[in-house]
């Protein structure tokens, strides 16, 4: 038997290349002869750039970057198979996990947009 699984991510706790080992893991315990195709898939949210870099045999390269209130932060971009084409994913330089709650304030972000 064949199975395709193609999960997306769970957020804050499983990217979908995990799900996807983990369902695999689940499957064989029960059918340890079933051929198993996984295919991590993304919603253009979180996770994206990791199932694109996953499904090309690409790879990440880490960068400083400013982050939302001007600090520098260390951010990473997705380079494809084809090492031809980057991915972004804007919330690895200025999402909110990068803010405390006390900053995580929209007048501090702005303010410092119009600073620049």
């Amino acid at each position: 038997m064949k199975i395709m699984v193609a999960p997306d991510s769970f957020k804050g706790s499983l990217t979908a290349g995990e799900v996807a080992e983990n369902i695999e893991k689940g499957i064989k315990k029960v059918m340890p002869k079933a051929e198993i195709l996984k295919i991590p898939m993304a919603d253009g949210g979180e996770g994206t750039v990791q199932a694109l870099v996953e499904a090309t045999g690409g790879k990440f390269i880490k960068e400083k970057v400013t982050g939302p209130l001007g600090k520098k932060v260390q951010a990473e971009y997705g380079l494809l198979g084809n090492e031809n084409t980057a991915v972004i994913e804007m919330a690895a330089a200025s999402g909110l996990p990068l803010l405390s709650e006390d900053e995580a304030d929209p007048l501090k972000t702005v303010y410092f947009l119009k600073s620049i």
